[in-house]
Protein backbone atom coordinates (compact mmCIF):
# COMPACT_ATOMS: atom_id res chain seq x y z
CA UNK A 1 0.00 0.00 0.00
CA UNK A 2 3.25 2.54 0.90
CA UNK A 3 4.06 1.91 -2.44
CA UNK A 4 0.94 2.61 -4.55
CA UNK A 5 0.48 6.02 -1.91
CA UNK A 6 3.67 7.24 -1.52
CA UNK A 7 3.59 10.42 -3.75
CA UNK A 8 0.63 11.12 -1.71
CA UNK A 9 2.12 10.45 1.97
CA UNK A 10 5.29 12.14 0.70
CA UNK A 11 3.12 15.52 -0.08
CA UNK A 12 1.46 15.48 3.37
CA UNK A 13 4.53 15.02 5.37
CA UNK A 14 6.28 18.02 3.32
CA UNK A 15 3.14 19.96 3.60
CA UNK A 16 3.39 18.78 7.34
CA UNK A 17 6.96 20.11 7.75
CA UNK A 18 6.70 23.90 5.74
CA UNK A 19 3.97 24.26 8.37
CA UNK A 20 5.99 23.49 11.20
CA UNK A 21 9.00 25.69 9.62
CA UNK A 22 6.54 28.63 9.69
CA UNK A 23 5.25 27.72 13.18
CA UNK A 24 9.24 27.61 13.91
CA UNK A 25 10.70 30.06 12.04
CA UNK A 26 8.24 32.84 11.47
CA UNK A 27 7.65 32.45 15.65
CA UNK A 28 11.08 33.37 15.80
CA UNK A 29 11.17 36.06 13.69
CA UNK A 30 7.92 37.01 15.45
CA UNK A 31 9.59 37.02 19.17
CA UNK A 32 12.76 38.90 17.70
CA UNK A 33 10.77 41.55 16.10
CA UNK A 34 7.34 42.12 16.87
CA UNK A 35 7.33 41.19 20.54
CA UNK A 36 11.26 42.32 20.68
CA UNK A 37 12.42 39.48 23.09
CA UNK A 38 13.72 39.57 25.63
CA UNK A 39 13.48 43.21 26.15
CA UNK A 40 9.74 42.90 25.50
CA UNK A 41 9.22 39.75 27.44
CA UNK A 42 8.85 42.15 30.44
CA UNK A 43 5.43 44.18 29.05
CA UNK A 44 3.66 40.37 28.62
CA UNK A 45 6.04 37.18 29.93
CA UNK A 46 2.98 34.99 29.00
CA UNK A 47 3.02 36.32 25.20
CA UNK A 48 6.46 35.25 25.04
CA UNK A 49 6.20 31.68 27.08
CA UNK A 50 2.94 31.62 24.62
CA UNK A 51 4.87 32.35 21.37
CA UNK A 52 7.78 29.71 22.27
CA UNK A 53 5.46 26.74 22.98
CA UNK A 54 3.97 27.54 18.88
CA UNK A 55 7.89 27.24 17.84
CA UNK A 56 8.73 24.33 19.75
CA UNK A 57 5.21 22.53 18.53
CA UNK A 58 6.41 23.66 14.94
CA UNK A 59 10.05 22.48 15.04
CA UNK A 60 9.16 19.27 16.02
CA UNK A 61 6.68 19.41 13.14
CA UNK A 62 9.69 19.91 11.12
CA UNK A 63 11.60 17.01 12.37
CA UNK A 64 8.50 14.80 12.22
CA UNK A 65 7.72 15.50 8.60
CA UNK A 66 11.60 15.65 7.67
CA UNK A 67 11.93 12.37 9.29
CA UNK A 68 9.10 10.57 8.28
CA UNK A 69 9.44 11.37 4.77
CA UNK A 70 13.22 10.29 4.76
CA UNK A 71 12.21 6.92 6.13
CA UNK A 72 9.38 6.81 3.68
CA UNK A 73 12.35 7.46 0.91
CA UNK A 74 14.43 4.56 1.90
CA UNK A 75 11.11 1.72 2.31
CA UNK A 76 10.02 2.70 -1.63
CA UNK A 77 13.61 2.70 -2.76
CA UNK A 78 14.06 -0.64 -0.85
CA UNK A 79 11.45 -1.94 -1.72
CA UNK A 80 11.84 -1.19 -5.06
CA UNK A 81 15.35 -2.60 -6.07
CA UNK A 82 14.79 -5.56 -3.50
CA UNK A 83 17.22 -4.55 -1.90
CA UNK A 84 18.57 -2.02 1.52
CA UNK A 85 19.58 1.15 0.49
CA UNK A 86 19.93 2.98 3.82
CA UNK A 87 24.05 3.29 3.32
CA UNK A 88 23.36 4.14 0.07
CA UNK A 89 21.47 6.80 1.10
CA UNK A 90 23.54 8.11 4.01
CA UNK A 91 25.84 9.00 1.21
CA UNK A 92 23.72 11.39 -0.61
CA UNK A 93 23.49 15.23 0.03
CA UNK A 94 20.00 15.17 -0.21
CA UNK A 95 19.65 12.51 2.74
CA UNK A 96 22.25 14.23 4.51
CA UNK A 97 20.25 17.90 3.87
CA UNK A 98 17.48 16.02 5.21
CA UNK A 99 19.12 14.48 8.22
CA UNK A 100 20.78 17.82 8.79
CA UNK A 101 17.62 19.42 9.07
CA UNK A 102 15.68 16.73 11.18
CA UNK A 103 18.94 17.57 14.04
CA UNK A 104 18.62 21.26 14.02
CA UNK A 105 14.55 21.15 13.93
CA UNK A 106 15.12 18.86 17.55
CA UNK A 107 17.68 21.60 19.12
CA UNK A 108 15.09 24.41 17.87
CA UNK A 109 12.33 22.52 20.13
CA UNK A 110 14.15 21.61 22.99
CA UNK A 111 16.08 24.94 22.48
CA UNK A 112 12.34 26.71 22.64
CA UNK A 113 10.80 24.80 25.62
CA UNK A 114 14.09 24.91 27.83
CA UNK A 115 14.00 28.62 27.15
CA UNK A 116 10.20 28.94 27.74
CA UNK A 117 10.80 28.72 31.63
CA UNK A 118 13.35 31.57 31.75
CA UNK A 119 12.31 33.64 28.98
CA UNK A 120 14.43 36.94 29.59
CA UNK A 121 17.77 34.49 28.89
CA UNK A 122 19.56 36.78 26.60
CA UNK A 123 21.79 34.05 25.14
CA UNK A 124 18.72 31.82 24.66
CA UNK A 125 17.20 33.91 22.51
CA UNK A 126 20.11 34.21 20.34
CA UNK A 127 20.44 30.33 20.35
CA UNK A 128 16.80 29.76 19.07
CA UNK A 129 17.68 32.37 16.04
CA UNK A 130 20.62 31.16 15.25
CA UNK A 131 18.78 27.69 14.93
CA UNK A 132 15.74 29.21 13.17
CA UNK A 133 18.47 30.64 10.37
CA UNK A 134 20.20 27.76 10.06
CA UNK A 135 16.97 25.16 9.66
CA UNK A 136 15.45 28.01 6.95
CA UNK A 137 18.99 27.79 4.85
CA UNK A 138 19.73 24.16 5.30
CA UNK A 139 16.00 23.75 3.50
CA UNK A 140 17.25 25.44 0.62
CA UNK A 141 18.94 22.01 0.22
CA UNK A 142 16.34 19.98 -0.52
CA UNK A 143 14.81 22.37 -2.96
CA UNK A 144 14.75 22.52 -6.93
CA UNK A 145 17.20 24.60 -6.71
CA UNK A 146 19.85 22.43 -5.44
CA UNK A 147 19.69 20.36 -8.42
CA UNK A 148 20.19 22.58 -10.92
CA UNK A 149 23.46 23.16 -12.99
CA UNK A 150 22.73 26.72 -14.01
CA UNK A 151 22.69 29.61 -11.71
CA UNK A 152 22.43 27.77 -8.07
CA UNK A 153 23.43 29.82 -5.87
CA UNK A 154 21.13 32.66 -6.93
CA UNK A 155 18.17 30.15 -7.47
CA UNK A 156 18.83 29.20 -3.38
CA UNK A 157 19.31 32.44 -2.26
CA UNK A 158 15.78 33.52 -4.19
CA UNK A 159 14.51 30.39 -2.41
CA UNK A 160 15.81 30.90 1.14
CA UNK A 161 13.81 34.47 1.41
CA UNK A 162 11.13 32.61 -0.22
CA UNK A 163 10.95 30.24 2.43
CA UNK A 164 11.63 32.63 5.02
CA UNK A 165 8.58 35.60 3.74
CA UNK A 166 6.12 32.63 4.08
CA UNK A 167 7.49 31.46 7.51
CA UNK A 168 6.81 35.47 8.54
CA UNK A 169 3.68 35.74 7.56
CA UNK A 170 1.59 32.58 8.28
CA UNK A 171 3.67 32.13 11.56
CA UNK A 172 2.97 35.42 12.59
CA UNK A 173 -0.75 34.83 11.76
CA UNK A 174 -0.75 32.28 13.79
CA UNK A 175 1.05 34.10 17.11
CA UNK A 176 -1.18 36.46 16.34
CA UNK A 177 -4.07 34.54 16.79
CA UNK A 178 -2.64 32.85 20.13
CA UNK A 179 -2.00 36.50 21.36
CA UNK A 180 -5.45 37.62 20.61
CA UNK A 181 -6.91 34.44 22.90
CA UNK A 182 -4.47 34.75 25.80
CA UNK A 183 -5.80 38.57 25.78
CA UNK A 184 -9.10 37.37 26.66
CA UNK A 185 -8.13 36.55 29.91
CA UNK A 186 -4.88 37.90 30.26
CA UNK A 187 -4.80 42.08 30.74
CA UNK A 188 -1.08 42.44 29.77
CA UNK A 189 -1.69 40.49 26.93
CA UNK A 190 -4.79 42.18 26.11
CA UNK A 191 -2.61 45.90 26.47
CA UNK A 192 0.03 45.14 24.01
CA UNK A 193 -2.26 43.81 20.96
CA UNK A 194 -2.92 46.50 19.90
CA UNK A 195 0.88 47.83 19.90
CA UNK A 196 1.74 44.37 18.79
CA UNK A 197 -1.09 44.06 16.07
CA UNK A 198 0.34 47.35 14.19
CA UNK A 199 4.17 46.18 14.30
CA UNK A 200 3.14 42.34 12.92
CA UNK A 201 1.02 44.44 10.13
CA UNK A 202 4.69 46.30 9.14
CA UNK A 203 6.09 43.24 9.03
CA UNK A 204 3.64 41.23 7.01
CA UNK A 205 3.19 44.11 4.04
CA UNK A 206 7.27 43.40 4.38
CA UNK A 207 7.22 39.68 4.20
CA UNK A 208 4.61 40.02 1.22
CA UNK A 209 6.83 42.39 -0.78
CA UNK A 210 9.90 39.23 -0.63
CA UNK A 211 7.02 36.52 -1.06
CA UNK A 212 6.06 37.57 -4.31
CA UNK A 213 9.49 39.79 -5.52
CA UNK A 214 11.25 36.17 -4.84
CA UNK A 215 9.01 34.00 -6.76
CA UNK A 216 8.61 36.21 -10.02
CA UNK A 217 12.22 35.04 -10.71
CA UNK A 218 11.78 31.65 -9.56
CA UNK A 219 8.65 30.87 -11.37
CA UNK A 220 10.45 32.27 -14.51
CA UNK A 221 13.45 30.21 -13.72
CA UNK A 222 11.40 26.52 -13.78
CA UNK A 223 8.55 27.56 -15.54
CA UNK A 224 10.93 28.68 -18.76
CA UNK A 225 7.80 30.11 -21.18
CA UNK A 226 4.27 30.31 -20.79
CA UNK A 227 2.65 27.76 -22.12
CA UNK A 228 4.78 25.33 -19.65
CA UNK A 229 3.80 27.68 -17.26
CA UNK A 230 -0.23 26.71 -18.34
CA UNK A 231 0.37 23.13 -19.35
CA UNK A 232 2.20 21.08 -16.63
CA UNK A 233 1.38 19.98 -13.49
CA UNK A 234 3.91 22.33 -12.17
CA UNK A 235 2.83 25.25 -14.17
CA UNK A 236 -1.05 24.65 -12.98
CA UNK A 237 -0.10 24.46 -9.16
CA UNK A 238 2.10 27.78 -9.50
CA UNK A 239 -0.68 29.20 -11.02
CA UNK A 240 -3.20 27.50 -8.04
CA UNK A 241 -0.63 29.47 -5.37
CA UNK A 242 -1.18 32.66 -7.05
CA UNK A 243 -4.85 32.66 -7.46
CA UNK A 244 -4.81 31.71 -4.03
CA UNK A 245 -2.57 34.03 -3.04
CA UNK A 246 -4.58 37.14 -4.63
CA UNK A 247 -7.79 35.75 -2.53
CA UNK A 248 -5.56 36.14 0.92
CA UNK A 249 -3.89 39.48 0.12
CA UNK A 250 -7.06 40.83 -0.08
CA UNK A 251 -7.93 39.83 3.41
CA UNK A 252 -4.66 41.23 4.34
CA UNK A 253 -5.63 44.39 3.13
CA UNK A 254 -9.16 45.04 4.80
CA UNK A 255 -7.12 44.18 7.88
CA UNK A 256 -4.37 46.43 7.20
CA UNK A 257 -6.80 48.96 6.71
CA UNK A 258 -8.57 48.38 10.23
CA UNK A 259 -5.38 48.38 11.74
CA UNK A 260 -4.16 51.38 9.92
CA UNK A 261 -7.01 53.15 10.78
CA UNK A 262 -7.58 55.96 13.56
CA UNK A 263 -10.86 55.62 14.71
CA UNK A 264 -12.48 53.00 15.88
CA UNK A 265 -8.78 50.70 16.36
CA UNK A 266 -10.10 49.08 19.61
CA UNK A 267 -13.11 47.48 18.01
CA UNK A 268 -11.89 46.79 15.13
CA UNK A 269 -8.52 45.18 16.86
CA UNK A 270 -10.66 43.55 19.27
CA UNK A 271 -13.22 41.16 16.09
CA UNK A 272 -12.81 42.14 12.89
CA UNK A 273 -8.85 41.72 13.05
CA UNK A 274 -8.38 38.68 14.23
CA UNK A 275 -11.29 36.60 12.65
CA UNK A 276 -10.16 37.94 9.12
CA UNK A 277 -6.53 36.85 10.26
CA UNK A 278 -7.51 33.55 10.89
CA UNK A 279 -9.45 33.13 7.45
CA UNK A 280 -5.98 34.29 5.94
CA UNK A 281 -4.61 31.62 8.11
CA UNK A 282 -6.68 29.11 6.94
CA UNK A 283 -5.65 29.92 2.87
CA UNK A 284 -1.92 30.29 3.72
CA UNK A 285 -1.92 26.75 5.16
CA UNK A 286 -3.31 25.36 2.05
CA UNK A 287 -1.01 27.14 0.04
CA UNK A 288 2.16 25.48 2.04
CA UNK A 289 0.44 22.31 1.07
CA UNK A 290 0.32 23.06 -2.82
CA UNK A 291 3.97 24.51 -2.57
CA UNK A 292 4.71 20.73 -0.91
CA UNK A 293 3.11 19.48 -3.75
CA UNK A 294 4.70 21.98 -6.04
CA UNK A 295 8.25 20.91 -4.83
CA UNK A 296 7.38 16.88 -6.08
CA UNK A 297 6.76 18.34 -9.17
CA UNK A 298 9.91 18.92 -11.73
CA UNK A 299 10.46 22.03 -13.23
CA UNK A 300 7.84 22.85 -16.02
CA UNK A 301 11.34 23.42 -17.89
CA UNK A 302 12.00 20.19 -17.79
CA UNK A 303 9.06 18.72 -18.89
CA UNK A 304 9.15 17.05 -22.79
CA UNK A 305 7.12 18.99 -25.12
CA UNK A 306 4.94 16.40 -25.92
CA UNK A 307 3.87 16.20 -22.59
CA UNK A 308 3.20 20.02 -22.83
CA UNK A 309 -0.13 20.86 -23.00
CA UNK A 310 -1.10 23.48 -24.85
CA UNK A 311 -3.50 26.85 -23.68
CA UNK A 312 -6.32 25.47 -25.84
CA UNK A 313 -6.13 21.95 -24.54
CA UNK A 314 -6.48 23.26 -21.28
CA UNK A 315 -9.20 25.56 -21.57
CA UNK A 316 -11.03 23.11 -23.63
CA UNK A 317 -10.89 21.30 -20.13
CA UNK A 318 -13.02 24.10 -18.37
CA UNK A 319 -15.13 24.50 -21.48
CA UNK A 320 -18.78 24.44 -20.84
CA UNK A 321 -19.89 21.18 -22.32
CA UNK A 322 -23.64 19.18 -22.24
CA UNK A 323 -22.56 16.36 -19.56
CA UNK A 324 -23.15 12.77 -19.63
CA UNK A 325 -25.88 11.21 -18.02
CA UNK A 326 -24.83 8.46 -20.00
CA UNK A 327 -23.38 5.07 -17.93
CA UNK A 328 -22.46 1.70 -19.11
CA UNK A 329 -24.28 -1.07 -17.87
CA UNK A 330 -22.34 -2.62 -14.80
CA UNK A 331 -22.01 -5.92 -16.53
CA UNK A 332 -19.93 -4.02 -18.97
CA UNK A 333 -18.16 -2.35 -16.45
CA UNK A 334 -17.28 -5.28 -14.72
CA UNK A 335 -15.60 -7.11 -17.81
CA UNK A 336 -13.92 -3.92 -18.11
CA UNK A 337 -12.39 -3.71 -14.84
CA UNK A 338 -10.98 -7.68 -15.50
CA UNK A 339 -9.82 -6.80 -18.54
CA UNK A 340 -7.54 -3.84 -17.17
CA UNK A 341 -6.86 -6.05 -14.28
CA UNK A 342 -5.24 -8.39 -16.93
CA UNK A 343 -2.89 -5.65 -18.29
CA UNK A 344 -5.59 -3.99 -21.02
CA UNK A 345 -5.11 -0.78 -21.85
CA UNK A 346 -8.55 1.88 -19.98
CA UNK A 347 -11.31 1.19 -21.87
CA UNK A 348 -14.20 3.14 -23.63
CA UNK A 349 -16.07 2.03 -20.61
CA UNK A 350 -13.99 3.34 -18.06
CA UNK A 351 -13.37 6.60 -19.40
CA UNK A 352 -17.62 6.46 -19.94
CA UNK A 353 -18.33 5.93 -16.51
CA UNK A 354 -15.51 8.29 -14.96
CA UNK A 355 -17.43 10.93 -17.29
CA UNK A 356 -20.53 9.73 -15.64
CA UNK A 357 -19.83 9.63 -12.54
CA UNK A 358 -18.08 13.33 -12.27
CA UNK A 359 -21.42 14.65 -14.20
CA UNK A 360 -23.97 13.63 -12.25
CA UNK A 361 -21.91 14.43 -8.61
CA UNK A 362 -21.20 18.37 -10.46
CA UNK A 363 -25.19 18.66 -10.68
CA UNK A 364 -26.54 17.33 -7.47
CA UNK A 365 -23.91 19.46 -6.32
CA UNK A 366 -24.67 22.51 -8.40
CA UNK A 367 -28.49 21.89 -7.56
CA UNK A 368 -27.15 21.73 -3.88
CA UNK A 369 -25.15 25.22 -3.84
CA UNK A 370 -27.87 27.21 -6.22
CA UNK A 371 -30.50 26.00 -3.83
CA UNK A 372 -28.60 27.56 -0.84
CA UNK A 373 -27.41 30.80 -2.88
CA UNK A 374 -30.75 31.44 -3.69
CA UNK A 375 -32.37 30.89 -0.20
CA UNK A 376 -29.48 33.45 0.70
CA UNK A 377 -30.77 35.86 -1.09
CA UNK A 378 -34.05 35.98 -0.55
CA UNK A 379 -33.81 35.82 3.42
CA UNK A 380 -35.94 32.87 3.22
CA UNK A 381 -35.94 30.13 6.59
CA UNK A 382 -35.94 27.14 4.00
CA UNK A 383 -32.41 28.20 3.10
CA UNK A 384 -30.70 25.99 5.71
CA UNK A 385 -31.85 23.17 4.54
CA UNK A 386 -29.41 23.31 1.44
CA UNK A 387 -27.19 21.02 3.19
CA UNK A 388 -29.66 17.78 2.66
CA UNK A 389 -28.20 17.91 -0.85
CA UNK A 390 -25.23 16.21 0.43
CA UNK A 391 -27.11 13.31 1.52
CA UNK A 392 -28.17 13.00 -1.96
CA UNK A 393 -24.52 13.27 -3.21
CA UNK A 394 -23.62 10.29 -0.69
CA UNK A 395 -26.47 8.40 -1.65
CA UNK A 396 -25.18 8.58 -5.64
CA UNK A 397 -21.91 7.76 -4.83
CA UNK A 398 -22.45 4.95 -2.54
CA UNK A 399 -24.52 3.56 -5.40
CA UNK A 400 -22.04 4.19 -7.82
CA UNK A 401 -19.71 2.38 -6.23
CA UNK A 402 -21.86 -0.11 -5.67
CA UNK A 403 -22.77 -0.46 -9.32
CA UNK A 404 -18.81 -0.35 -10.07
CA UNK A 405 -17.13 -3.25 -7.63
CA UNK A 406 -20.78 -5.66 -8.26
CA UNK A 407 -21.57 -5.14 -4.28
CA UNK A 408 -24.96 -5.52 -3.05
CA UNK A 409 -27.43 -4.56 -3.95
CA UNK A 410 -26.34 -3.75 -7.24
CA UNK A 411 -24.13 -7.08 -7.76
CA UNK A 412 -23.47 -10.80 -6.08
CA UNK A 413 -20.27 -9.47 -4.03
CA UNK A 414 -21.17 -9.48 -0.32
CA UNK A 415 -19.87 -6.09 1.59
CA UNK A 416 -17.50 -8.17 3.43
CA UNK A 417 -16.11 -8.82 0.29
CA UNK A 418 -15.53 -5.50 -0.94
CA UNK A 419 -11.78 -4.32 -2.24
CA UNK A 420 -9.71 -1.87 -1.33
CA UNK A 421 -11.31 0.55 -3.78
CA UNK A 422 -15.01 -0.10 -2.81
CA UNK A 423 -13.59 0.90 0.81
CA UNK A 424 -12.74 4.08 -0.27
CA UNK A 425 -15.96 4.84 -1.85
CA UNK A 426 -18.22 3.44 0.79
CA UNK A 427 -15.85 5.88 3.19
CA UNK A 428 -16.12 8.85 0.94
CA UNK A 429 -20.02 8.57 0.65
CA UNK A 430 -20.02 8.21 4.50
CA UNK A 431 -18.03 11.71 4.80
CA UNK A 432 -20.71 13.41 2.51
CA UNK A 433 -23.29 11.73 4.43
CA UNK A 434 -21.88 13.47 7.48
CA UNK A 435 -20.84 16.35 6.38
CA UNK A 436 -24.50 16.70 4.50
CA UNK A 437 -26.60 15.99 8.23
CA UNK A 438 -24.18 17.95 10.59
CA UNK A 439 -24.36 21.23 8.68
CA UNK A 440 -27.77 20.67 8.21
CA UNK A 441 -28.01 20.73 12.00
CA UNK A 442 -25.47 23.41 12.48
CA UNK A 443 -27.89 25.63 10.49
CA UNK A 444 -30.56 25.29 13.32
CA UNK A 445 -30.58 28.11 15.15
CA UNK A 446 -30.79 26.01 18.43
CA UNK A 447 -27.03 25.14 17.17
CA UNK A 448 -25.65 28.27 16.49
CA UNK A 449 -23.28 28.08 20.10
CA UNK A 450 -22.05 24.85 18.97
CA UNK A 451 -19.28 22.99 17.41
CA UNK A 452 -21.17 21.71 14.69
CA UNK A 453 -20.88 24.54 12.25
CA UNK A 454 -16.72 23.93 11.74
CA UNK A 455 -17.00 20.41 10.28
CA UNK A 456 -17.44 22.28 7.14
CA UNK A 457 -14.72 24.66 7.07
CA UNK A 458 -12.23 21.56 8.75
CA UNK A 459 -13.83 19.09 5.91
CA UNK A 460 -13.24 21.52 3.49
CA UNK A 461 -9.78 21.83 4.86
CA UNK A 462 -9.31 18.25 4.06
CA UNK A 463 -10.66 17.90 1.35
CA UNK A 464 -8.16 20.93 -0.18
CA UNK A 465 -5.27 19.34 1.13
CA UNK A 466 -6.06 15.88 -0.31
CA UNK A 467 -6.83 17.40 -3.79
CA UNK A 468 -3.74 19.57 -3.94
CA UNK A 469 -1.15 16.61 -2.78
CA UNK A 470 -2.79 13.36 -4.64
CA UNK A 471 -1.90 12.40 -8.30
CA UNK A 472 0.83 14.29 -8.67
CA UNK A 473 3.32 12.10 -10.20
CA UNK A 474 7.02 13.48 -11.67
CA UNK A 475 6.87 13.80 -15.69
CA UNK A 476 3.05 12.93 -15.91
CA UNK A 477 1.57 12.06 -19.54
CA UNK A 478 -0.26 15.36 -21.14
CA UNK A 479 -3.54 13.12 -20.35
CA UNK A 480 -2.79 12.86 -16.51
CA UNK A 481 -2.19 16.77 -16.35
CA UNK A 482 -5.47 17.52 -17.90
CA UNK A 483 -6.98 15.50 -15.24
CA UNK A 484 -5.05 16.68 -12.75
CA UNK A 485 -6.06 19.95 -13.35
CA UNK A 486 -9.20 19.69 -12.42
CA UNK A 487 -8.13 18.26 -8.91
CA UNK A 488 -6.02 21.58 -8.44
CA UNK A 489 -8.95 24.16 -9.22
CA UNK A 490 -11.20 21.78 -7.06
CA UNK A 491 -8.89 21.80 -3.98
CA UNK A 492 -8.48 25.72 -4.12
CA UNK A 493 -12.04 26.55 -4.44
CA UNK A 494 -12.09 24.20 -1.39
CA UNK A 495 -9.92 26.06 0.35
CA UNK A 496 -12.01 29.37 -0.07
CA UNK A 497 -15.09 27.74 0.94
CA UNK A 498 -13.94 26.67 3.76
CA UNK A 499 -12.43 30.08 4.36
CA UNK A 500 -15.52 31.76 3.98
CA UNK A 501 -17.25 29.07 5.98
CA UNK A 502 -15.33 30.06 8.83
CA UNK A 503 -16.00 33.82 7.95
CA UNK A 504 -19.43 33.44 8.02
CA UNK A 505 -19.38 31.42 11.07
CA UNK A 506 -17.10 34.30 13.17
CA UNK A 507 -18.43 37.57 11.35
CA UNK A 508 -21.55 39.20 12.39
CA UNK A 509 -23.74 40.73 9.71
CA UNK A 510 -24.28 41.94 7.30
CA UNK A 511 -20.45 40.42 6.60
CA UNK A 512 -21.55 37.15 7.56
CA UNK A 513 -24.26 37.14 4.86
CA UNK A 514 -21.51 37.95 2.31
CA UNK A 515 -19.25 34.91 3.47
CA UNK A 516 -22.37 32.82 2.96
CA UNK A 517 -22.79 33.87 -0.56
CA UNK A 518 -19.06 33.35 -0.98
CA UNK A 519 -19.52 29.59 0.01
CA UNK A 520 -22.09 28.90 -2.03
CA UNK A 521 -19.99 30.26 -5.12
CA UNK A 522 -16.83 28.33 -4.42
CA UNK A 523 -19.33 25.60 -4.37
CA UNK A 524 -20.74 26.54 -7.73
CA UNK A 525 -17.22 27.07 -9.03
CA UNK A 526 -16.49 23.53 -7.66
CA UNK A 527 -20.03 21.66 -9.63
CA UNK A 528 -19.23 23.37 -12.85
CA UNK A 529 -15.53 21.72 -12.85
CA UNK A 530 -17.25 18.64 -12.18
CA UNK A 531 -20.49 19.11 -14.66
CA UNK A 532 -18.26 20.06 -17.60
CA UNK A 533 -15.69 17.55 -16.67
CA UNK A 534 -15.48 15.04 -20.36
CA UNK A 535 -11.85 13.02 -19.72
CA UNK A 536 -13.48 10.72 -22.92
CA UNK A 537 -12.75 13.91 -24.97
CA UNK A 538 -9.30 13.37 -24.86
CA UNK A 539 -8.96 9.82 -26.10
CA UNK A 540 -12.42 9.20 -28.72
CA UNK A 541 -15.69 10.76 -29.25
CA UNK A 542 -18.05 9.36 -27.09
Amino acid sequence: MLLTLHEFFTGLLRGVGLLGLALAAGGVVWSLLVLRAPRGVDHSPRAARRCLEIVGVGAIAVALGRGAALLLENYVLSATLSRPVLTDLLRTPHFAAGATLVVLALALGVTAMWLRSRPRTVAGWAAVGLLAVLIVTSGAWLTHAAGRIEHRGPLMLLTVAHMLAAAVWVGGLVQLGALWRLGRHDATAAAAWPVLVRRFSTLAAAAVGVLVLSALPLTWAYAGSWQALVGTGYGSLVLTKAALLLAVLGAALVNRRAVRADAGLETASTWRVPRLAEAETIILVMILFAAASLSAQPPAADQAPADTATVGEVVEVFRPKVPSLHMPSPEAMRQSRTAMAAGAPRTREAYLWSNFSHNVSGLILLGTSLFGLVGLASGARWYRHWPLGFVALAAFVSLRAAANEGVWPLGPTPLWHVGAEALQHGMAAGLVLTLGLTEWRARASVFRAAALPYVLPVLGCAGSVLLLTHSHAAFQSKASFLVQVTHSTMGALAALMAAARWLEIRLSPPASRWAGIAVSLAMVGIALVLVFYQEANLYFDP
